[in-house]
């Protein structure tokens, strides 16, 4: 549950919307009234996602004189994965740059998007995600259940890393492994043979550490800006899945701004997203040596039969989302 203080500093950001809408009986007001936002996230803030958004702070506030101001929120400050999503969907603060994994616990469809293997690069995923299936099968009942998908911001692809080498997929058998708490996530690393066990990621650390869990899996980037391979000194690169970090603003707080404040919005999120991009391309070209550097041991396992059980997990997303919804996302990408 959120502390108090959380409580307190979040709703006093929302309640200068509700003054401002209650005051707002002529255009002059309108154009004077300020929008404080506040905006979650549980990575550290030196993490790609962080630099993103302090771009688009920069760039929301000068484009609207001030008329919105951004405070960011990383580490867990306004509570873990599931609590950000609730509080943002309440209204309760105004956004959360997270894995779109975690708002398929909400707007289950979005699940699609965890399939394993589903995408072949980052230009074919965008092309999805920027496309009209996307937009009408997703977004939109996004915005339906309190939540407005401003952008998908950043696609990377997920790898696995445990405390003790994996070589091959038997390498896995049994092993408790980490993952999102997430249906799909689950099917795929139960078809791995795993032990798949769904966790906060701020409490991921210290259960590496004390041998709560064997493992874990993310991209390459956060692994190493988190410092679990401190815990995790081996990675093996899997690429099982796409991780799809997502700008999603809560639609009661949306729905507030002005036509041209929305449009500031848009904009700043993609300045955003373009640092974010900029800054994690410089980091991936060198995380790998710093991985070894700092003693991490790096395999390379044989995919195929990593794929092969991936594939077979579609079945269970077929059960949950529907066969209509698998098979457009499937044929937007040519599969």
């Amino acid at each position: 549950m959120f502390k108090f203080r959380r409580i307190a500093r979040c709703m006093g950001i929302s309640a200068t919307l509700a003054i401002g809408s209650l005051l707002g009986a002529t255009s002059t007001q309108v154009v004077a009234q300020e929008f404080r936002f506040n905006i979650g996230n549980v990575l550290d803030p030196s993490h790609p996602v962080n630099v993103g958004l302090r771009r688009m702070k920069e760039v929301a506030e000068k484009e609207s004189n001030n008329r919105i101001r951004i405070e960011i929120f990383p580490s867990s400050q306004l509570g873990q994965q599931r609590e950000l999503w609730q509080n943002t969907q309440a209204g309760v603060i105004a956004g959360v740059v997270d894995p779109s994994a975690v708002l398929a616990n909400f707007v289950k469809e979005f699940g699609v998007l965890d399939l394993p293997y589903l995408a072949a690069s980052t230009d074919d995923a965008y092309k999805l995600l920027d496309g009209p299936v996307v937009e009408q099968e997703l977004i939109a009942r996004a915005a339906k259940a309190g939540f407005r998908v401003v952008n998908f911001w950043e696609v990377t692809f997920r790898s696995v890393y445990t405390r003790t080498p994996v070589n091959a997929l038997p390498d896995l058998k049994g092993r408790k492994v980490r993952v999102i708490p997430n249906p799909t996530f689950v099917a795929l690393f139960r078809g791995l043979g795993t032990a798949p066990t769904p966790m906060a990621f701020g409490e991921l650390y210290t259960a590496l550490q004390q041998g709560v869990v064997d493992g874990a899996e993310n991209d390459v980037v956060t692994y190493l800006s988190s410092k679990h391979f401190e815990v995790a000194k081996n990675l093996a690169i899997t690429n099982h899945m796409m991780l799809i970090n997502t700008f999603v603003m809560s639609e009661k707080q949306w729905q507030r701004l002005p036509a041209d404040l929305q449009a500031v919005m848009r904009k700043a999120s993609l300045e955003g997203r373009s640092a974010l991009l900029d800054d994690r391309r410089v980091r991936e070209s060198k995380a790998l040596d710093e991985l070894r550097g700092n003693g991490v041991a790096i395999t390379n396992p044989d995919l195929a039969p990593f794929i092969a059980a991936g594939k077979k997990s579609y079945a269970e997303s077929e059960e949950r989302l529907g066969k209509e919804l698998v098979a457009k996302i499937t044929a937007a990408l040519g599969k």
